[in-house]
Parts: structure tokens; sequence; C-alpha cells
């Protein structure tokens, strides 16, 4: 039986425009700690809302057709970055600073100053980029960005720094490597596999992924030469999942890793889940193992069209909860034993992500982010659960050791749970009735 939850605390800001799922992000801009929420609309405009203001905190616009947002340290100089790609093949870079280290705009500072953005750096990449993942994908300590494209295709590109390695005028992103894959790219991921170097893994149609193996068939060109003659060998390995059961064998996938889970020994290295989602419904939570095959830890069905997918810890225990949403808004929290939580959003989502957004006086908190068709994006950020698992009163209290105490005082036997239903029902509505 699942349970299901309501979310009422929220941030309402206003966005106009048509954005992409992959146009909206949570983290942190100006390297302050603090995160922020980026947006980009197919119109090109970018905005970055920050705390609780209802208005953006910086802006900027006529960047083009806006399908990809990343954070991270791109540029390996120790500092994230806003990168932005659009349709057209332009990749901006956003070098952010912070005001300060606990500066928030409130809600009654409609008037404030916005600060227009404008980038650090610009430049042309192949056209039609789809999903974006700014991360470390083969273990060398050094951020790569990895971009797949409405062609099939999946690159990843190295900042190369120039002279003045401070200056990104003199700096430039160098391909390093490209994949041709055979289905439609969902989404791209890392994922922990064990002390070996971490996975990079694209999702394709129908519940299945890729393998995208590093280190063969390299040569470095430059990214803005459209006509070269590279090299397109495929080396990857491909992941059937047959026990996915998909609908649909073409119905669209999306894929998160590096979920977090528990660890049985101290010593423990064993590999971290990653999830799958498909538009038709199937929500599956796989561990990879260096030594074995995947092992698939369960799967779920669900009669809504899945197209958002996330990680999240909303219980506050260290193991990140599978988090899905679907066009209608449903939202289901799933952890590692297959307990479901589900909240249901107001209206259809054209957008959605779950992570971390800072609020004045409470710094980062989980939270989901849903965008809408009525040029409004919603903030949840009291969405914090004691729990995934369904669960009771007596369970609960017997958890407790000032409850055993009590109960001692009492001369009321703890294994007795007529006694104790009585006495909760007392404590809780008064009691009426015989004792």
């Amino acid at each position: 039986m699942w349970r299901t939850v309501s979310f009422v605390e929220r941030v309402e800001v206003e966005f106009s425009g048509n954005l992409l799922n992959q146009a909206m992000v949570l983290g942190d801009v100006d390297n302050d700690k603090y995160n922020e929420l980026v947006v980009g609309n197919i119109d090109g405009d970018l905005s970055v809302f920050k705390g609780s203001s209802v208005t953006p905190w910086r802006k900027t616009s006529d960047l083009g057709m806006i399908t990809c947002i990343g954070l991270g340290d791109i540029c390996n100089k120790g500092k994230n970055n806003l990168v932005c790609l659009t349709a057209e093949g332009w990749c901006y870079i956003f070098d952010i600073r912070p005001e300060g280290s606990s500066e928030f705009l409130k809600e009654d500072e409609s008037d404030v100053d916005i600060r227009i953005l404008k980038p650090a750096y610009t430049q042309h990449l192949p056209a039609n980029s789809k999903v974006m993942l700014i991360a470390d994908t083969d273990g060398d300590g050094q951020t790569e960005l990895v971009v797949g494209y409405s062609d099939r295709v999946v690159r990843t590109f190295r900042w190369q720094s120039g002279l003045d390695s401070d200056a990104y005028s003199t700096g430039q992103f160098i391909q390093h490597q490209k994949w041709q894959l055979a289905g439609q790219i969902g989404s791209i991921t890392v994922n922990s596999c064990g002390e070996d170097k971490p996975q990079l893994l694209a999702s394709q149609p129908g519940g299945t992924l890729v393998t995208l193996l590093q280190g063969t068939n390299i040569r470095i060109e430059q990214p803005h030469i459209e006509h070269s003659e590279e090299s397109t060998q495929q080396s990857f390995v491909y992941h059937p999942l047959g026990s996915c059961r998909a609908r649909n064998k073409e119905v669209s996938t999306v894929i998160v890793g590096g979920i977090k889970r528990e660890r049985k020994e101290k010593d423990d290295k064993a590999s971290s889940f990653y999830a799958l989602a498909t538009l038709d419904g199937s929500l599956v939570l796989v561990q990879s193992d260096k030594t074995e095959s995947d092992k698939i830890v369960w799967s779920l069905q669900v009669d809504h069209q899945l197209f958002s997918l996330h990680k999240l810890d909303v219980t506050g225990n260290n193991r990140e909860e599978v988090v899905c949403c679907s066009w209608d808004g449903q939202t289901y929290i799933v952890n590692h034993s297959r307990e479901v939580v589900r909240y249901q959003f107001e209206e259809n989502v054209a957008a959605f992500s779950a992570g971390f957004f800072a609020l004045p006086d409470q710094g980062n908190v989980p939270c989901f982010v849903y965008a809408t068709f009525n040029n409004r994006i919603y903030i949840y950020y009291n969405i914090s659960l004691p729990e995934v698992e369904s669960t009771n009163l007596l369970t609960v209290m017997g958890r407790r050791d000032d409850t055993r105490q009590l109960l001692a005082r009492m001369n009321i036997d703890p294994k007795r749970t007529d006694q104790l239903r009585q006495l909760y029902h007392w404590v809780l509505y008064g009691f009426h009735g015989k004792t």
C-alpha cells in the first residue's frame, strides 16, 4: 500500500516561455556554498533565482534556444561555473561571483536592481545538443563536459587552458571522444562500480542502457570543425536489462547513477545503485558490480508517464531515494526496499528537478521544483520525511528508550499491544470506554 503525502510550503516565481527538462538545475552558482535555481527557455532567456525572492537574482537573454544547463568545475579551477548549451551549438560559460556568503534577496525587495549576466567565454560546438553532464567520467580527477545529441551521438569535451590559465578567453574546449549509439539518448549519468573507474552510462529506448568505454580510439580535435574525419568506431557495452518489461521497446528512457546505498561494513567499497525510468511507467533500481552482471534490485510499474528522474536523500539517513515525476505531476519517492511515497502536484509539469535549495536562516534544504505551462515555477522546500516505509504508532514508540522506561513505571508490559493501544488512544483522544 503506497502512502500519499501533501507538500504545502513553497516559493512561487514567475518565468515565462517554454523550457526543456534539461534546462532547469539546482546548484551553487556563485560558490558561496548556498544553492540557487537556474532556468532557461527556448527563447534564449536565462534566470538565476536565489533565496525566497520571487524575482531573478541574475538574468540574461538572446542566447538562442537553450537546451541544457549545468553546474560544475568545468574548467578545473576549483570553483563552479554555469554552463549553457543551445540547439544552435553555442556553449556559454558564466563566472558568477557572490555578493556575500549569507546574502539573500527578501520577498519584499521587489525593486532590487537585477544584474545582467555576461558570458565569460563563448564557443561554438556541434549543434542539436539534447542532454549534458558535467563530471569526472574517467576517474582522473579532472572534470569533463559530456553532451548527448539528437542524432544519437555522445561527445566528451575537456577544457584546455591557454597561456594565461586564469583568463577564459585564452582557453577552449577540445573534443576528447565520440560514440555513435543505436537509439535516441534519454540522459547521461556516472555510476560508481567498486574500486574501478567511474562508469559513464547513457540510457537507450525500451528501458535499456549502454556503458560508454573510454580510453580507446581517442582522437583529439577541434570541436568546431563540422566535417572532420574523426574515428566513430563504437566502444560501449550494451545492457538489455530484460526483466525491465517495458511495454514499448521504443519508449524513451532516462537514467540516474551514483545513488548512495547503505554500507554493510565500514570497509565496504561496493558499487552504488543506478535507476532507470521509462515514459510508459517502468521504474527499475539496479546494482552494478565489477565482478558480476547488473543485478536488478527491484522493478516497479505505474500508470503515469515518467519523464524526469533524480536522486535525493529526503529522510536524512545518508541513503538517497529515487525520485521521479510524470507529466501530470504525479511524483514518486522510492527507497531501496521498494517502499513508495506519492505526491500529486496540482498542475501538468513542463520540467522537474529535485535537489538542494538555499533559503534564508535554513541553508540548503531538500526540495522539489516544478515548472508549469502557465509561466510559474514552484519550489517546494519542506519535503523532508522521517521515513519512507509505512509504519504505525506502536512500532515508532517501541523504538524509543524513554517509552520503555515510562511503560515500566506504569507497570505496562510493552508486549501487550492491547494495553498499548488503549494507552495511546487515551493520550491522543481521551479515554472513552472500559479499561
